[in-house]
């Protein structure tokens, strides 16, 4: 597994980790600003961005990919580091802290949920990923209901430049990464309960879910907030899944006070 990443700013470090379907650069708004206080490092997940594609024997779980994530990090020579990670990159978070327990300070969950996905959620995901995987592309009718779960509705009504740009992206992902964003929505949406892991993190895990959020309730981060020894939760308003896109400006009031700027 070859993964592509940035690395901007210097002092301590935050490692930043995208949704599905997205890329390192959505952290553009929040690393610009972060970078005058901290090392920033983005990093693109298999068949996202410009990090490699899995290979065709390659079966890996949540569990295996934070397993390479944590070695890749300690190939960057990291000693000790804030993981943030929105959607699939939350639901990462649990078997990052497994993994790199010395090395995690804080962990920023974003609309996300780490507890299985729900049964009828579940098929549609399932069904819209069969038929990806059968014509090896996203279907234009496709790609506009995912880009409308993706934002709030006035961006989806509005038809803005965020949703036209994954749009875009969605009905233009390569033949070659087809199978490997097939496999990993496979795992995110087939994924395990890691509930009972989040009860045993003895870190700060601060969750901040987008107000119109259609994939990840607020009610979901409120439920996992409950389950954390030492939580915080944020609402962002006036944003749907990609809640530090939609309302930048809110996303980095909170980061500023979660991380004493």
């Amino acid at each position: 597994m070859k993964f592509s990443y940035s690395c901007e700013g210097k002092g301590e470090t935050l490692v930043f980790i995208h949704s599905y379907l997205w890329d390192k650069n959505m952290w553009e708004p929040q690393i610009k600003f972060l970078k005058e206080y901290y090392q920033c490092i983005s990093i693109d997940l298999p068949g996202h961005g410009q990090s490699s594609v899995l290979d065709d024997r390659e079966n890996i779980s949540l569990r295996d990919l934070a397993k390479e994530l944590t070695k890749f990090i300690d190939e960057l020579e990291v000693e000790k580091y804030i993981y943030i990670g929105l959607s699939v990159g939350g639901m990462l978070a649990p078997y990052m802290y497994e993994y790199h327990k010395e090395k995690i300070k804080k962990i920023v969950i974003m609309d996300s949920y780490v507890g299985i996905e729900p049964e009828e959620k579940k098929k549609m995901y399932f069904s819209m990923l069969d038929t990806i995987d059968l014509i090896k592309k996203v279907p234009e009718n496709m790609a506009e209901k995912i880009a409308e779960m993706f934002f709030s509705p006035i961006v989806s009504e509005k038809r803005t430049k965020l949703y036209k740009t994954l749009y875009a992206n969605l009905v233009n992902i390569s033949a070659e990464k087809i199978d490997t964003i097939v496999k990993i929505g496979r795992i995110i949406f087939g994924r395990e309960n890691a509930i009972e892991i989040l009860k045993n993190i003895d870190i700060q895990v601060v969750f901040i879910t987008g107000e119109y959020d259609i994939p990840r309730p607020f009610e979901e981060a409120r439920e996992m907030a409950n389950y954390v020894k030492d939580s915080k939760l944020f609402l962002v308003e006036n944003a749907g899944h990609i809640s530090n896109l939609e309302n930048y400006d809110r996303v980095n009031e909170i980061f500023k006070e979660i991380l004493n700027i």
